[in-house]
């Protein structure tokens, strides 16, 4: 499955989920004579749409009751009600006992659990369950700190022992289907995800990871299936289309896959998922059968109403494999009708300096910052100025690029070469420790700090640096840089 639809917790939501789960996560009713009273419904058609393996054309209504009655009805602490009616199974969990200084702990440990504090947190929770080990409330929640603290297994354990203690806490249900998901462990997903939507099937979460899962598992239909009960939940939801084109256009359905990715453009056309959804969509339209001139302002054909997404993807295809001139070409046409889409203005810009055309490459660059203001488009656009000698440009754009968060190695290093260039040494050398702190292996930081220390005379400094490049096992141009620079060390030393 693509790493945009099911690319760890986050992408699915759980820190989203975070923000509502610290609390007594039930529809519990107010306590009453030290009581704590959990309630939940199971809806048979609630399932008929999720689990085909409970629902059957042989197993009647009475019969999946009792199976639902059997599942979630025994609890080993408390007590459980279940009263079956003609199409839905009701629960009422009782717990008895409830003890005062448990449940102070179980306060201070939601203070600090909203404050992010998971250690103190957890702290807390495990005193609380040494207090009174009957209560899942305590157990849910340590779970869910667990998670955040990176502790699976202890998540994973905690979670499960509280819908051993009460079966019908099923938001330990989505949260460890959610987990399940994130450790790819698909099939242990999947069911804990079921049982949850049995109980909320209207929970767009749930029913998103589950979509997910089928996905991975080639489940095809039942991912279909999920992925427009999600739709009809909330029509905008991007990553329902997105994950519903993606199977489409594994079984080769190409025009539905398109309509689900042009969706998911429709919605957000600046949001992270569009720009998969664009690379995604599959031409069948005169982009990809017209042979185009690789000159510069070659003409192509009008677009056809409906397939302007097309000439993104034909770009990007190009790009993959090299043809620089062809995938400007189809986003020059792509930009003449959508001149304000940042991500094909980068595009263009990323094809102008990979073919060799720096200074159209920072015109494409600067057009994307114009719409919209991102570190990466600075860096880049950093790129373009350094090729064209255009210093003061460059320094610029790379502290545009850092200031946006755009810390990474190059942006460092791109920064650090037009410092030399002006004679500002001192502030090179800094920069250049940065880069390559944040990336040891930069031989192009490396050989720049040997240039900066060997122009401020600060040779045993320059020339361990470039024996540092010449014993690399990587392979590379710089080595040669760095070979001819020793020797001209050399020669001076030797004058």
């Amino acid at each position: 499955m693509d790493r945009a639809l099911a690319s760890g917790a986050k992408g699915w939501g759980f820190d989203s989920l975070l923000a509502y789960s610290f609390f007594r996560s039930q529809k519990d009713l107010p306590m009453a004579s030290a009581k704590k009273i959990i309630t939940a419904e199971i809806a048979i058609s609630s399932i008929v749409d999720f689990d085909q393996e409970i629902v059957g054309e042989e197993i009647d209504q009475g019969e999946i009751l009792k199976i639902l009655k059997d599942k979630f009805g025994n609890t080993a602490i408390g007590a459980m009600d279940v009263s079956l009616e003609s199409d839905s199974a009701k629960f009422r969990w009782t717990l008895t006992k409830v003890v005062d200084e448990a449940e102070e702990l179980h306060k201070e440990a939601l203070s600090y659990a909203r404050k992010k504090n998971y250690k103190n947190a957890i702290e807390r929770w495990i005193k609380a369950i040494s207090v009174n080990p009957e209560d899942p409330d305590y157990y849910f929640n340590a779970g869910i700190a667990f998670y955040e603290a990176k502790n699976y297994q202890e998540a994973i354990e905690n979670l499960e022992t509280t819908i051993s203690i009460c079966p019908i806490y099923f938001k330990a249900r989505l949260i460890l289907g959610t987990i399940y998901l994130k450790l790819r462990k698909f099939n242990q997903a999947e069911t804990y995800l079921k049982e949850s939507i049995y109980f909320n099937p209207s929970n767009p979460l749930a029913i998103l990871n589950l979509g997910a899962v089928y996905s991975i598992l080639k489940k095809y239909p039942e991912g279909i299936n999920a992925f427009k009960k999600i739709i009809e939940l909330s029509p905008n939801e991007q990553r329902a289309y997105f994950g519903l084109g993606k199977i489409y256009s594994i079984q080769g359905n190409t025009q539905e896959a398109n309509e689900c990715f042009r969706k998911v453009i429709d919605i957000d056309n600046n949001g992270h998922l569009a720009i998969h959804a664009k690379r995604a969509i599959v031409s069948v339209s005169e982009a990809s059968s017209t042979a185009i001139n690789l000159k510069p302002k070659a003409e192509l054909p009008a677009i056809e109403e409906g397939h302007l997404e097309d000439y993104y993807s034909e770009g990007y295809n190009s790009y993959l494999f090299g043809d620089y001139s062809r995938s400007g070409d189809l986003y020059r046409k792509y930009i003449e009708y959508k001149p304000n889409d940042d991500i094909v203005w980068f595009s263009l810009g990323e094809s102008y300096l990979r073919a060799g055309y720096p200074k159209e490459a920072s015109s494409a660059f600067k057009n994307a910052l114009k719409v919209q203001k991102k570190g990466l488009y600075f860096k880049q656009l950093a790129i373009a100025y350094d090729f064209q000698s255009l210093s003061d440009k460059a320094i610029n754009c790379a502290e545009q690029a850092i200031a946006m968060g755009k810390k990474d190695s190059i942006v460092y290093t791109i920064w650090a070469k037009n410092l030399i260039k002006l004679n500002k040494l001192d502030e090179a050398i800094d920069k250049l420790e940065l880069a390559i702190k944040s990336n040891k292996a930069n031989l192009s930081a490396i050989y720049h700090l040997a240039v900066a220390y060997t122009k401020s005379n600060q040779i045993s400094e320059a020339t361990t640096y470039l024996h540092t490049i010449l014993s690399s096992k990587v392979k590379s141009p710089i080595k040669g840089e760095a070979e001819e620079l020793l020797a001209q060390i050399s020669k001076k030393q030797k004058e």
